[in-house]
């Protein structure tokens, strides 16, 4: 399947190029530019299944002592946590701790003013700019070359 891609910046569309797995790219366009935005948080339902366990402990804790939980001894509070882990085990094996939200954008990137907003980016996130076209063209016209 081939994607079709809009500029985040221009609106201009393009239809994918050949797939090629072996750059990460997948179909993107040649002279276009994927940026990944990608941020690691906390699986709500992770937090949840520990507030369970806990809560599960206490409860059964309080139960074995009478309803005083400060009368239990460490090891009766070892057992009923080792008895609540080996309850929870498979379902915390199969919730991961973390989510991931990613975003991927992509631009025009060899585009006039595209190029030269994608360049103030990476100037802002302290990559190297890309060369425009225009200048490659100067260069190419006078036989000069960056080196």
């Amino acid at each position: 399947m081939i994607n079709e891609y809009e500029c985040a910046l221009s609106g201009v569309t393009s239809p994918g190029a050949q797939v090629d797995e072996s750059d990460g790219m997948e179909d993107c366009p040649v002279g276009w530019t994927k940026v990944r935005f990608t941020r690691r948080q906390y699986n709500p339902t992770w937090i949840m299944l520990q507030q369970l366990k806990a809560t599960t402990v206490d409860n059964l804790v309080r139960q074995h002592s009478g309803g005083h939980p400060e009368n239990a001894t460490p090891e009766q509070r070892m057992v009923v946590t080792l008895q609540v882990e080996a309850n929870y085990h498979a379902l915390e094996k199969d919730t991961p701790m973390y989510l991931l939200d990613v975003d991927d954008v992509v631009f025009l990137s060899d585009s006039g003013e595209v190029a030269k907003s994608i360049n103030e980016i990476r100037e802002m996130l302290g990559l190297e700019p890309i060369e425009e076209p225009e200048e490659q063209e100067e260069e190419e016209e006078t036989g000069l070359t960056a080196g």
